[in-house]
């Protein structure tokens, strides 16, 4: 009796696995096999991020006789970042892109696309030249004064077609103009305050002679917006579209 128990045992085993199919094998949701491809589409794209900013500071320690002062880190979404770059004795020059696909860095294509973001140094010959190579707005003489708040003031001005408002902190001078009009002196003065308070919190590079910041409310693209400053006998600058997010990235480079 034991010995006919033993034989119908691997027929009932049978008979139970048998009657699992396929349809008793739980499915992956289809919301969760796109969370899983999104996923790896954002860790394909920060992969690729973290290899070009690699390979951008390489080359320009290699090539340039300029010490590298670029972004360490960029906001891509779920796009890919790429860049070109040039680098010799008299500095560097990058322009960063985002793009819907991989590209190479220094691919020829990118001559045709616009930059989000660009950095650059330029060597001089002298502290002496770098120093005139600052766009640095002098102390203003004349123009209606501005409470900045922090106990900063600015000073505006109109004519040539623009308003625009200048301060100083430090071995900084900041700018910030737009196209003359209707409301023009409130949003220079209001985008003033809110820069003056975003860097009463934030430290850009420190500077033995004189650094820029200049802000165009009427520009568009990487121009729009830069921040240069001097050290030693070199200029470094980065453009970028949206000013308050060029004084992060740049504050962040200085950490």
């Amino acid at each position: 009796m034991a010995r006919f128990s033993w034989l119908l045992f691997p027929a009932a085993l049978l008979l139970i696995f048998g009657a699992c199919g396929p349809s008793d094998v739980e499915e992956p949701e289809a919301g969760e096999e796109q969370a899983k491809a999104g996923n790896n589409g954002q860790n394909d794209s920060e992969r690729v991020k973290q290899d070009v900013l690699a390979d951008v500071w390489e080359t320009v320690m290699q090539d340039s006789d300029a010490e590298p002062k670029l972004p360490r880190d960029l906001e891509t979404g779920d796009r890919y970042l790429t860049a070109r770059v040039t680098a010799n004795a008299d500095g560097y020059e990058v322009f960063y892109y985002l793009m819907e696909e991989p590209v190479p860095v220094n691919a020829p294509e990118l001559e045709e696309e616009a930059p989000y973001l660009t950095a650059g140094a330029i060597v001089y010959d002298s502290a002496e030249g770098a120093r005139a190579g600052v766009n640095y707005e002098p102390e203003m003489e004349t123009g209606q004064p501005s409470d900045l708040g922090q106990g900063i003031t600015g000073y505006m001005d109109s004519g040539a077609g623009s308003a625009r408002i200048v301060w100083h902190e430090e071995n900084w001078s900041f700018l910030v103009h737009r196209r003359n009009g209707e409301g023009a002196g409130e949003e220079i003065t209001g985008q003033a305050r809110t820069i003056a308070g975003k860097l009463r919190y934030l430290h850009l590079p420190s500077t033995e002679e004189v650094g820029a910041g200049t802000f165009d409310m009427s520009g568009y693209g990487s121009a729009a917006n830069t921040l240069q400053w001097q050290a030693e006998h070199v200029v470094y600058s980065v453009h970028f579209s949206d000013p308050l997010e060029l004084i992060d990235i740049v504050a962040k480079m200085n950490e």
